[in-house]
């Protein structure tokens, strides 16, 4: 049976995996001739492979923990791969500030999804804590949002929609093996793009392109993405969402640090903003002692939301 985590560790594993995420911009920037297409087919094969990889050492056969992830599961993981492809035609079509700023709408949308589906209800200082995130994202962002055709700020505007729906799946779902939606979403995002690129200029690339996609997903998300999966089975969907701020945070950095592009005074402040509502929340909820609350099993049902029950009785005049 999977070890059962404490609000804090479920935290601390959600901020680790946020940081391991933040990696993915240095492998992109680091190919040499693969497109978009080309290297998300490798990031896409690493990272179920590395998952697939994980579950088989775990004693267990992947194809089998798919079947028996059940379908919200397996709904989750086909979402999670669409997620993959939606992230590189916006990014083909408009600004990667646009992105990031959009991005940081998710938890809004994970709290919105976990009180209608999930029933749970978002205290004050993680709405404080989403709203200074906010800021901090926009003032990272600044003015730099360029322009794009509508395709790209349509998907843009899908994409923080989809990763809170998929938080809310994952976290409303039988408690299977948690890499099996990494899995499918892998090996999906991989068949899509493979065919893109095949009709396409082909998969043939430089091994040091190959290995930086392979090492992109294999690392960062076939070990991340499942880690994710998990801790946030003990953390309220809109503070896991909130929680990845650190992935849009840090990737500046290293960034930074490697190959040397020197982020604005904005985009330090901005950041700096972001990590501080996310540390403040940590702290104040550890204080309070609410990271010690034990899991609570919670099912995908829009009867959950207190408004919506409501609005039955009186539909059945009780």
């Amino acid at each position: 049976m999977a070890p059962q985590l404490s609000r804090r560790q479920g935290f601390l594993a959600i901020l680790l995996a946020g940081t391991m995420f933040s990696f993915g911009p240095l492998t992109f920037r680091a190919v040499v001739e693969a497109d978009a297409w080309q290297y998300l087919f490798h990031r896409a094969l690493g990272t179920a492979v590395v998952a697939a990889l994980v579950i088989g050492i775990g004693g267990r056969n992947p194809i089998t923990a798919i079947r028996r992830s059940g379908p919200r599961q397996q709904l989750a993981g086909v979402l999670l791969g669409t997620l993959f492809g939606i992230f590189v035609v916006a990014l083909s079509r408009v600004d990667a500030a646009f992105i990031l700023l959009l991005q940081c709408t998710s938890p809004f949308y994970a709290a919105l999804f976990g009180w209608v589906f999930l029933g749970e209800r978002v205290g004050r200082r993680t709405i404080v804590a989403m709203a200074v995130a906010a800021v901090g994202i926009v003032t990272m962002v600044g003015g730099n949002v360029g322009g794009g055709d509508a395709l790209g700020i349509g998907l843009s505007l899908v994409l923080p929609v989809c990763l809170g729906a998929y938080t809310t799946l994952v976290r409303s779902a039988p408690a299977e093996d948690p890499g099996a939606p990494t899995v499918l979403a892998g090996f999906f995002a991989a068949a899509v793009a493979g065919s893109v690129s095949l009709a396409g200029p082909g998969l043939d690339l430089p091994l040091r392109d190959v290995a930086l996609g392979l090492t992109g997903g294999g690392l960062l998300l076939g070990l991340g993405v499942p880690m994710w999966n998990y801790a946030h089975r003990f953390v309220p969907v809109a503070e896991a969402n909130l929680l990845l701020v650190t992935e849009i945070v840090l990737a500046p950095l290293w960034l930074w640090i490697w190959p040397g592009e020197r982020p604005g005074t904005s985009t330090l402040l901005g950041g700096g903003i972001a990590l501080g509502a996310v540390t403040w929340l940590t702290l104040v909820s550890a204080r309070a002692g609410e990271l010690e609350q034990a899991p609570r099993r919670v099912g995908l049902n829009v009867g959950a939301a207190p408004g919506y029950r409501r609005f039955v009785q009186r539909r059945r005049g009780t």
